[in-house]
């Protein structure tokens, strides 16, 4: 507000010594167009950052029970991706709400409101690492998850998709370990799959139409509101969809 302010006051100035009362108006238009151009620094909404908390604390609170690695799972998620001063506003309404009961619909719908379908699935993503963060997720931290999922309109497939590639990955390193031939090539291929929420058995026009989903759905530039390190995390899950497509593709030789 004060830097448009500014560029307009100086833009008059200039204006008026060049050409007066003219120019002065001029100066004053062109200096609100260049503010306009200008890059303005967006911070979280208050509605995300509370809806984010809320839906944190249902989460962590479903299996009785709080555990520190919990806690800083969440708090390094809302420092890394909107700042120290959220995160520490954000731990306040943690302690403020914690022993409340929660509408799980109502923050949902709140949400809505707000925030994009991308942006609806990154922060499902995050729940999930959150589940996950012990090793273990219990059928209280599943249903929770459904939940949220059902009232923030993700789809059944998107949801699935999310939940099978988390339980891939925490459950990867013991499900090859005792495979002994072409164990890289297979495990490899198995991650493409997962990142792709496919399985091997699916036919070629399937794979096509999962990639081409994900690939729209998963576009960085529909981050909007989650702050620069979740465009940049969905960076990296775009470049690992495609990566992921094209190794399938050579594979399958389409």
């Amino acid at each position: 507000m004060y830097q448009g302010c500014l560029l307009r006051v100086v833009f008059a100035l200039i204006g008026f010594a060049v050409g007066g009362t003219f120019g002065a108006l001029v100066g004053i238009v062109l200096g609100g167009f260049l503010d306009n151009l200008i890059p303005k620094k967006k911070g979280i909404p208050e509605t995300v950052l509370h809806g984010i908390t809320s839906l944190s604390v249902v989460l962590i609170k479903s299996d009785s029970s709080i555990m520190k690695s919990e806690l800083y799972l969440f708090r390094d998620f809302m420092l890394k991706n909107f700042g120290q001063a959220a995160a520490a506003k954000s731990i306040d309404i943690f302690k403020e709400i914690k022993d409340y009961d929660i509408s799980t619909e109502q923050v949902c719908n709140q949400l809505n409101n707000i925030l994009n379908y991308t942006e609806k699935t990154e922060i499902l993503r995050y729940l999930f690492q959150l589940a996950y963060v012990d090793g273990n997720l219990n059928q209280a931290e599943l249903s929770v998850l459904q939940s949220i999922s059902l009232h923030l309109n993700v789809s059944q497939q998107d949801f699935l998709y999310i939940k099978n590639t988390y339980f891939y990955y925490a459950h990867q390193q013991s499900s090859f370990y005792e495979r002994h031939t072409h164990t890289t090539t297979r495990s490899n291929l198995d991650s493409d799959y997962a990142i792709l929420g496919v399985s091997v058995r699916d036919s070629n026009e399937d794979i096509k139409k999962a990639y081409r989903r994900l690939a729209i759905e998963n576009h960085p530039d529909k981050i909007e509101h989650l702050g620069e390190v979740a465009r940049k995390k969905s960076e990296e899950n775009f470049k690992k969809i495609n990566q992921a497509y094209q190794r399938i593709k050579k594979q399958r030789n389409l």
